[in-house]
């Protein structure tokens, strides 16, 4: 069976990308997928959960295997996604940002059951990714704006303490 999945994003409403990959694939196939057709680096950490109601979060499927075992953190490699997706409508949230807690909104929008797929397609694209990482995203913003604050910042060189604070111990001293 074929999974098709609409990824979507809060950060850029004009986001969207519809990929289609085979159930058989791993949560670690999808991922790789995400990061590709977003031209995002392999080196941040991420996960998947399975959303429930409003997309609150229910089980993690995480790409570190930290030898923990629990009901409700699964292994992205060692988890197929025919396991963990079974109905249309289906919802999880792909956090790519963990520090900004930042996040793609998936949606399983159809199933195609006598279909199969080698390759994992990306089928639609449509406007940009949000950066991966915040900071890529504010620092041309970032560095204009710093100058700004750095500008208020220079008070002159200071030669004499008590040019400023002299006069005020001699009221304090007089009284």
């Amino acid at each position: 069976m074929v999974y098709q999945l609409k990824i979507t994003s809060i950060e850029n409403a004009d986001f969207l990308r519809i990929i289609e990959i085979d159930g058989e694939r791993s949560f670690a196939d999808l991922h790789w997928c995400i990061q590709q057709c977003c031209g995002y680096s392999s080196d941040q950490l991420a996960s998947f959960f399975v959303a429930g109601d409003n997309y609150g979060k229910q089980t993690e499927i995480t790409f570190l295997d930290f030898g923990r075992t629990s009901s409700r953190t699964e292994i992205m490699g060692k988890t197929k996604l025919h396991n963990i997706l079974s109905d249309k409508g289906q919802r999880l949230l792909y956090v790519f940002d963990f520090f900004n807690d930042r996040s793609f909104y998936i949606e399983l929008t159809k199933i195609y059951m006598e279909k199969h797929l080698q390759e994992n397609k990306v089928t639609y694209k449509q406007g940009d990714a949000p950066a991966q990482v915040l900071e890529e995203e504010l620092q041309g913003q970032g560095l204009e704006i710093l100058n700004q604050e750095n500008r208020y910042r220079d008070y002159g060189d200071l030669d004499d303490y008590t040019e400023i604070f002299g006069e005020m111990e001699d009221l304090i001293e007089g009284d």
